[in-house]
């Protein structure tokens, strides 16, 4: 307040001291140094909400992406064997996915696995029925479980799982394949499934 009138002349030396804020600088430090350590509590706190909703985001997202690469093959899956059936109209002798792809039935991309490697589709050793295969041992335990578990309307035979060593570690006759019968035999994931369509 002292210093605050303009009519009032100063000493030069106050004055100049005055004017380098000398007067209740060690306040001033004291304020800042105050401020600055809330600020970093609170920058901590920022970083640790961020850094959850950030983890669950990510979690969430992956799972959302599992899930449609999921439908996808379910869907890729079931084009196939339509495709199949209304070319080769029950003798299915001659199948054979290279042929399928040079007569425009289906495209390379059809054959796509969303989680990497090709698809395949072979004549079965019954008269009138075929196998299209997710081809490679990377399906993840949920995908497994969805292809065994969704219901094919009568239209898959057999159902039977693979293990990375090319082992058969899960049959069924029936569709859909109960839960835990599916979960049995996906379990452990990277595995390949095939199903038998007439």
């Amino acid at each position: 307040m002292l210093f605050e009138n303009k009519n009032v002349h100063y000493p030069p030396r106050l004055f100049e001291a005055k004017r380098l804020g000398l007067f209740g600088k060690g306040l001033q430090q004291s304020k800042k140094h105050n401020q600055s350590g809330r600020s970093m509590i609170e920058m901590l706190g920022v970083l640790a909400i961020v850094g959850v909703l950030s983890a669950g985001g990510i979690a969430g997202y992956s799972m959302a992406m599992q899930n449609y690469k999921t439908n996808q093959l379910i869907d890729k899956m079931q084009m196939i064997a339509t495709r199949v059936r209304t070319t080769y109209k029950g003798d299915y002798s001659g199948l054979n996915k290279d042929k399928m792809i040079s007569s425009g039935k289906l495209s390379e991309s059809d054959f796509k696995n969303p989680f990497g490697g090709n698809m395949l589709v072979v004549n079965s050793s019954n008269v009138g029925e075929f196998w299209v295969k997710t081809g490679e041992y990377n399906l993840p335990l949920e995908t497994c479980i969805d292809i065994l578990t969704t219901d094919w309307g009568g239209q898959v035979h057999r159902f039977q799982v693979y293990n990375s060593s090319g082992d058969i570690v899960g049959s069924s006759a029936s569709s859909p394949v109960a839960l835990d019968a599916a979960t049995t035999a996906c379990s452990g994931g990277d595995k390949m499934v095939q199903l038998r369509f007439n």
